[in-house]
């Protein structure tokens, strides 16, 4: 079971990402930590999309949203690194990860993050359920766990804190249907003055999940200090899950 001070250990390391438009609307929410250092945070990379003006919450309070930057984005592994200046939040020091060697199926995890439309760090627990892998080699968790909208990004730890993973609430059966309903238009369809495409789009964004999804913290990109955003091809992705 988790306990209460781990999720205390690890709370001002967990953030809450948003992006916004030009209007400065809400388009887009999810979860991200930090990791390798301060100033650091790992999320998926759909939860910031194309959009770049991302900004960030480190603390479980009403704290200001701090501004960030896409530094590196993994599009095959669904994976972002997103740059903010530590200074402002000084007490949010990077997450470790968890020994190679003690990830095996049935070993029990936690993770949290900020599911649906919350504004408060929410855990959740449940067990390593599966570990596989598919024909281009990529590998993937299985959690038996609750994982919503908005999990996305979250660090899927061991009871320790220890990071596993990034969960990806993405992930899920006929994921290409929902998709497709995700991005229809508000107004397109409608019945009896009901927006049917907004329904469809609430229900599936409060879906809960019974088996959740989460990648490998080792297919976390490694940072070096550039001056541009870098998309990591699928070539060195491959060749960084060879040399694992």
């Amino acid at each position: 079971m988790a306990s209460s001070d781990t999720v205390d250990k690890v709370r001002n390391s967990i953030a809450l990402v948003i992006t916004l438009n030009a209007q400065n609307k809400v388009t887009g929410k999810g979860s991200g930590f930090v990791f390798y250092r301060p100033g650091l945070l790992v999320t998926c990379n759909h939860v910031v999309g194309s959009d770049d003006n991302v900004k960030i919450r480190l603390v479980d309070s009403s704290a200001d949203f701090i501004e960030a930057k896409v530094a590196i984005r993994d599009e095959e592994h669904d994976l972002a690194l997103l740059k903010y200046d530590a200074t402002k939040s000084p007490d949010s020091l990077p997450l470790k990860p968890l020994e190679q060697s003690k990830i095996i199926e049935g070993i029990p995890v936690l993770f949290a993050g900020y599911p649906l439309g919350l504004f408060t760090l929410t855990t959740h627990q449940g067990l390593l359920s599966g570990i596989t892998k598919d024909s281009t080699g990529i590998t993937t968790y299985l959690i038996d766990g609750t994982v919503n909208s908005g999990n996305s990004g979250c660090p899927l730890m061991d009871q320790d804190g220890n990071v596993i993973g990034v969960v990806n609430a993405k992930r899920r059966e006929r994921n290409d249907l929902l998709n497709r309903v995700e991005e229809l238009q508000l107004g397109a369809l409608s019945l009896h003055g009901i927006d049917l495409v907004e329904l469809y789009q609430a229900l599936i964004s409060n879906v809960q999940l019974g088996m959740g999804y989460a990648v490998p913290c080792s297919y976390i990109p490694s940072y070096k200090e550039t001056e541009e955003p870098v998309v990591a091809t699928q070539a060195q992705a491959k060749q960084k899950r060879e040399k694992k």
